[in-house]
């Protein structure tokens, strides 16, 4: 399997590790078409005084008790686990080392769906979380700076894996921006760790 770290000339190498044919091509479509049937939602986030719908559609699978809260104003209850994610967690589980008890899926379905500058440093995860992230569907531009750097930029394809490893959530922000290009839908999948729920 083709493993690549990601850097730049002028800064050090990225805490991340990219595997772009993490799953075949058949394994990728049958599972972008299993995430197409989650239970989707459009939630709303609370963001400088207003509620807002999120610009993108969202759902959580995972262990029994392991609510999420994001931006203080985000409440998401897991659903449990399908046979097809927790068979992918497994799966990542073994080639990573990490261990995941909720997965989030976001659902992009244009160029204007997007997720802003941010990082994953929410209590609930616990110390210096690691997140991997599956990509199913259309390829969006994923954009990761240091805090106070400058960003650097590239594709995540269909199938791919992208594991964000301990102390990235401290040091570097993430996106994915909106495009004005005719693009298809895009699923994401973060599987995560979490401190709370049944072991």
């Amino acid at each position: 399997m083709q493993q690549l770290n990601l850097f730049t000339e002028l800064t050090p190498v990225l805490p991340i590790t990219y595997y772009p044919d993490f799953l075949t091509l058949e394994q990728a479509n049958e599972l972008y078409q299993h995430c197409l049937k989650l239970e989707w939602q459009q939630n709303q986030i609370r963001m400088l005084g207003k509620t807002l719908p999120v610009p993108r559609l969202e759902c959580i699978y995972g262990n029994a008790g392991c609510d999420y809260l994001y931006s203080n104003s985000v409440f998401l209850k897991p659903l449990w686990w399908t046979e097809a994610l927790s068979s992918l967690r497994d799966r990542i589980t073994a080639l990573t080392g990490y261990k995941f008890r909720i997965v989030i899926g976001n659902q992009y379905r244009s160029g204007q769906d997007s997720i802003g500058w941010h990082t994953d440093i929410e209590p609930l995860m616990g110390f210096n979380p690691a997140i991997a992230s599956v990509s199913l569907g259309s390829c969006r531009k994923f954009q990761i700076k240091a805090i106070g750097g400058k960003p650097t930029d590239f594709w995540l394809e269909h199938g791919s894996l992208l594991v964000m490893h301990p102390g990235c959530q401290s040091t570097h922000l993430h996106q994915v921006p909106k495009t004005n290009k005719v693009v298809s839908t895009r699923i994401n999948l973060t599987f995560r760790p979490h401190t709370g729920g049944n072991k």
